[in-house]
């Protein structure tokens, strides 16, 4: 942790998600004087969760040994639909909370400016503030974990849209006859490359499949469940025929949304979450090698295509991102 003595102003950010919600202290350069984690996350109820959210905000700043009053402003990072206007949380899938007035509680609790965002735009501006997009005007972000996510700054300015839900680019349709997505459309750039979604036809490939390499791999030990991202990243490094070509396309895919993304946008930097943080060359090696289908040389040349600096700090910082971008732009 850092040293609390600094300039900057001192903000404190939460990042909420479905199983923990991640706390932070930190200053508006992104120096983490204290963190803190509530696991259960939105899974209880939102009258029993948010008090609790409330102690463990000032109990973090505590122990980063300062005064409320040092605090300039809380900063929130949620999973859409939000409602940005009201300050709301709407009903994410797989939370308890229901159009809870988050940012008014919290705004009341702290008698502090706050500021609300959805979790993909608040990853934008952390690696635009503290991250990979540093001293980039024009930058996009993927999250790729479960889902995938997007947030696109053009011009230092986070675009948001009419309601708050621009830059979905995890929903841009690659292909109407490809996967079932969870948004409800079909062949969505998640539906291709998600987590989820890929460890779900994964199993279902191999549940008939029971001699299968993938599956017979010591870390998936025959059990259809270890089927993630990380047993075929493991599958494709043994070089298993199947888990290669698995694997090649979805490098096509995300290539594909990529190369769209840069192609609309014309950023400075493509920056890559989760997915791409642990998969490294592996992946960015043959996404690389795709995206000239999709993109023009002009277009990308100009651009970088990076994976996010930040890691697995991401969480901790992005609460703090959306107070600085609200308070000081």
């Amino acid at each position: 942790m850092a040293d609390t003595k600094t300039d900057e102003p001192i903000f404190l950010g939460y990042d909420i998600g479905g199983t923990k919600i991640a706390v932070c202290v930190a200053d508006a350069s992104g120096s983490i004087f204290a963190d803190a984690r509530i696991e259960g996350g939105t899974q209880d109820a939102y009258e029993n969760v948010f008090p609790h959210m409330v102690e463990v905000g000032r109990e973090t700043i505590r122990r980063a040994q300062l005064s409320e009053d040092s605090i300039a402003g809380c900063g929130i990072s949620a999973p859409g639909p939000l409602d940005l206007k009201e300050g709301r949380m709407l009903k994410s899938p797989n939370m308890a909370w229901e159009n809870v007035p988050i940012l008014r509680d919290l705004r009341e609790a702290f008698n502090k400016p706050a500021a609300l965002q959805n979790d993909a735009n608040a990853g934008a501006l952390a690696e635009h503030y503290f991250g990979a997009g540093q001293n980039q005007d024009n930058m996009i972000y993927l999250t790729m974990s479960t889902g995938i996510g997007g947030g696109v700054i053009a011009n230092g300015q986070l675009i948001e849209g009419t309601s708050g839900n621009a830059a979905e680019l995890g929903h841009i349709v690659l292909d109407p006859s490809g996967p079932a997505c969870g948004c409800g459309m079909c062949g969505c750039l998640e539906a291709f490359c998600g987590g989820q979604n890929v460890a779900t036809r994964l199993r279902k490939q191999m549940e008939h499949a029971p001699r299968d390499e993938i599956l017979n791999l010591p870390m998936v030990g025959g059990d259809l469940n270890n089927l993630n991202y990380k047993s075929l990243r493991e599958a494709v490094r043994a070089e298993i025929p199947e888990a290669l070509d698995i694997w090649d396309q979805i490098c096509f895919r995300l290539a594909q949304g990529v190369g769209t993304h840069i192609m609309t946008f014309n950023p400075d930097v493509v920056i890559l979450g989760t997915v791409a943080y642990y998969s490294g060359e592996l992946m960015m090696k043959p996404l690389r090698e795709y995206l000239p289908r999709f993109a023009w040389k002009v277009i990308l040349d100009s651009c970088e295509l990076n994976v996010t600096a930040l890691g697995k700090h991401i969480g901790e910082l992005s609460g703090i991102a959306v107070v600085r971008y609200s308070e000081l732009g």
